[in-house]
């Protein structure tokens, strides 16, 4: 309706281009198989997701409606919070549904796990959301002051007292890596790639030094789906072994547990290309965000930068924890990533006029994202190797 009141249009960015090129390569994943039924549920399904996207960058076009966005998430996850309590003090949640009883045999203990209803019926989506939802209760005031970074911090612990309900070791690396990334920000912004590289060069480390030790059946088992994900990949690199097909891997039994892997595995290299282009340039976009307003001089401007920082915290939480417990095609995801791809948009809107583009679709998406999303086969190829060393030697 505001498009066609001419309130407002469609902006010039990458991100929608993006968005509806990975809905084709779900389509495409399927029809590079011949699977004709497959194709047909897989055109509302991604649809659904990638309309989100775009959706997102083409109405949140002010601070105001990046806060209003914010407040929701939030709110959604101080519910989900409250259910999760529930069900730890009482034995169950809304509607009388109980947790999960779980058996941990590296701790030789049984965990009561706190689960939601829909997309986050998994206590590992709803931790995940907690870590990537706990950043951004400091987005909602306009204004930091005492009094309100109390209350954020309140809020705060209470999402952390949900997801220490789940007991997900996934969402307790997400939000780990939350963490790390706040911290990182205090340093200077130019920084920030370079610590990130450092990162990533640690978890390989860690893989082989501690893989073996640190998780126990169930995730070594996962560890197994993965090397032969990643057989599959060998086979079908292009396009694929179709969108929401994982389960021919695991024989039905299991999900993929790793955001990554079953991208590439499902779509191939053609649709993970536009699936972590997306990804990458919420990223690149928050960060330069904050880059651009180093000297703030207005309230929004000021309110933006500071949203930037936590945004990016919250997705790179979020990717994390996706390593180990997530799969590619989850509305949490295309929501941060809409949310963070319209960062730019808005800071350009704040900038002089003969400030210079903060996405360049040459360089960001062809240029280092083609490099960077096949690195990010390569190195999620290596670090499933290592762990499989580090477990079977």
């Amino acid at each position: 309706m505001e498009v066609n009141q001419r309130q407002i249009k469609l902006p010039r960015t990458p991100a929608i281009w993006l968005a509806i090129g990975l809905w084709i390569a779900t389509i495409i994943s399927h029809i590079a198989n011949g699977y004709f039924q497959g194709m047909l549920d897989t055109i509302p399904d991604s649809f659904k997701l990638c309309f989100f996207v775009v959706l997102l960058v083409t109405v949140v076009d002010r601070v105001e409606r990046v806060r209003a966005v914010i407040i929701i998430m939030v709110a959604s996850a101080v519910i989900m919070t409250f259910h999760c309590l529930m069900q730890q003090r009482l034995g169950y949640g809304f509607a009388g549904q109980p947790p999960l009883l779980r058996y941990r045999p590296l701790i030789d203990q049984w965990q009561v796990q706190s689960q939601f209803f829909g997309i986050f019926s998994d206590p590992n989506d709803v931790g995940q959301w907690f870590a990537a939802t706990f950043p951004l209760v400091f987005a909602i005031p306009r204004r930091l002051n005492p009094v309100s970074l109390m209350i954020c911090g309140v809020v705060a612990w209470y999402l952390f007292l949900g997801l220490d309900a789940t007991h997900s070791r996934g969402a307790q690396i997400a939000f780990a890596a939350m963490l790390a990334t706040l911290v990182f920000l205090k340093l200077p912004t130019r920084w920030f790639p370079y610590v990130m590289i450092l990162g990533l060069g640690g978890v390989l480390v860690l893989c082989a030094l501690k893989g073996g030790g640190l998780l126990d059946a169930s995730a070594q088992e996962r560890v197994v789906y993965w090397g032969m994900a990643n057989r599959e990949f060998k086979h079908h690199p292009v396009f694929g072994i179709g969108y929401n097909m994982f389960w021919v891997v695991t024989g039905g039994r299991h999900a993929a547990h790793n955001a990554f892997v079953s991208c590439y595995t499902e779509v191939g290299l053609f649709g993970y290309w536009f699936w972590f282009g997306l990804l990458q340039l919420a990223v690149i976009g928050a960060w330069r965000t904050r880059m651009a307003l180093k000297k703030v001089r207005t309230g929004p401007q000021a309110y933006l930068k500071r949203v930037a920082g936590l945004g990016l915290a919250s997705l790179v939480g979020f990717a994390v924890g996706g390593y180990f417990l997530s799969r590619a095609f989850v509305f949490p995801l295309f929501f941060l990533v809409g949310l963070l791809n319209t960062f730019p948009l808005i800071a350009s809107k704040m900038l002089p006029e003969d400030h210079p583009p903060l996405i360049e679709a040459r360089k960001d998406v062809f240029g280092i994202g083609t490099v960077t999303s096949l690195f990010s086969v390569l190195y999620v190829y290596w670090t499933i190797l290592i762990l499989n060393k580090a477990f079977y030697g």
